[in-house]
């Protein structure tokens, strides 16, 4: 099976791709978790690099700085030759391993793509997503914390991300399992629980609970700006859809 975690940056997908790999859905190798983990990810992003270095370069082609962290993300271009390199990092995993996915935000922008790809491999029934939330100003405040973004950048950069990805979601026929980080952490059982009955994998609660620190969230308080009625309104729909 192949499965994708989908969130904005600063939402969770670390910490989901980590659940992932310690219940051997190999997420990727040693060799190209990048990057190691870090301050504001001790226990590590879970980042299979394969697949940031083709997103950077889907979105480089399409006219995007990826090192700009700008809003303002133009239609995404697919090149044959990218097609090519895409193509051929999902049969590789796919005749490597049974059960396998990645996770990097930048998915979210270019999810379309990838299964496009996935379909024209005839691999697409392999396919199970698993879509990770945050709430918006949170994100925002942890971008500025890491990334010296202000709160407007940031607010902007997820409703971005988060209004491709679930546009995607919504026109899609695949599985897909829709949770909220604040709830993962709050209540890691009641989330992996049915995530691993999605998953059809048997979930072992040692690893939960020596994995998920309850504390790693520090920006759920905080700094406060008005945000616009779009992300609210696309929160509520995010919201709907994990509780439904």
């Amino acid at each position: 099976m192949i499965n994708i975690v989908l969130g904005m940056h600063r939402s969770g997908t670390s910490t989901v791709a980590g659940i992932l790999h310690l219940h051997n859905i190999i997420m990727g190798t040693y060799q190209n978790f990048w990057p190691r983990p870090l301050k504001q990810n001790p226990k590590g992003f879970y980042e299979n690099y394969d697949f940031r270095k083709v997103n950077d370069t889907i979105l480089e082609h399409s006219g995007y700085n990826v090192k700009s962290y700008s809003p303002d993300i133009p239609s995404i271009i697919l090149h044959d030759k990218i097609k090519l390199k895409m193509s051929k990092i999902i049969k590789n995993y796919s005749s490597t391993y049974i059960d396998w996915g990645w996770k990097d935000p930048r998915t979210c922008l270019t999810i379309f793509q990838w299964i496009e790809v996935i379909e024209s491999l005839n691999l697409k029934n392999q396919v199970r997503i698993i879509f990770v939330s945050r709430k918006a100003i949170s994100v925002a405040r942890s971008l500025k914390k890491r990334n010296n973004l202000s709160l407007e950048i940031g607010l902007s950069l997820w409703e971005v991300y988060l209004k491709n990805a679930l546009q995607f979601c919504e026109q899609s026929d695949l599985p897909i399992f829709y949770c909220s980080f604040e709830s993962l952490l709050e209540t890691p059982n009641l989330i992996c629980n049915p995530l691993f009955k999605f998953l059809d994998k048997k979930l072992n609660k040692n690893i939960i609970d020596k994995f998920i620190d309850k504390n790693i969230s520090k920006n759920n308080q905080g700094e406060e700006i008005p945000q616009s009625e779009s992300i609210t309104m696309l929160e509520k729909k995010i919201k709907n859809l994990i509780f439904k």
